[in-house]
């Protein structure tokens, strides 16, 4: 590994992250990685369909609707038990891809991308109703700001 690349721990903890903001990106941004980079080490394995370009595209659509969808009024709290069981799912399968696709363990990629999402959600939640009620800023903005800063860290967690 050259100082250039990024290490899966870093990779995982980012999608994690990631996950925690917008719980579609990490899995569509893990599935990015190993199209873009594809690991002998994912296939025959139960990760391997992280690797087929129509998943990628389908993880891509699910994320890019995620940002619209996720404006509306009836979308529940990213708190709550369904949101939160979501992105620590997200999180688990981004993370188990990242460092099985690097010859690791998928579990210790999973518990590592779960806790990062988890980690994530509560800090973002938690920092936005800051935000809402400190500065004379629209709810809208800040989320296009934090849907901005969550494509930034998926894209720098997926550099080669």
């Amino acid at each position: 590994m050259s100082k250039k690349d990024v290490s899966p721990l870093s990779r995982t903890i980012g999608l994690g992250v990631v996950t925690g903001m917008r719980s579609a990106f990490g899995p569509a941004f893990a599935s990015y990685y190993v199209n873009k980079h594809p690991s002998e080490s994912l296939k025959h394995t139960p990760l391997n369909w992280m690797q087929n370009e129509s998943s990628m595209r389908y993880l891509q659509t699910l994320a890019a609707g995620e940002l619209i969808v996720d404006k509306a009024a009836w979308v529940g709290n990213r708190t709550a038990i369904p949101g939160l069981t979501g992105r620590l799912l997200a999180g688990a399968l981004a993370g188990a891809t990242i460092y099985k696709s690097k010859g690791r363990k998928s579990w210790q990629g999973a518990l590592i991308g779960a806790a990062a999402a988890t980690a994530a959600t509560f800090l973002f939640y938690y920092l936005r109703q800051l935000v809402d009620r400190k500065l004379p800023i629209k709810d809208s903005a800040v989320g296009g700001f934090e849907d901005a800063l969550a494509v930034g860290i998926a894209a720098f967690s997926t550099r080669k």
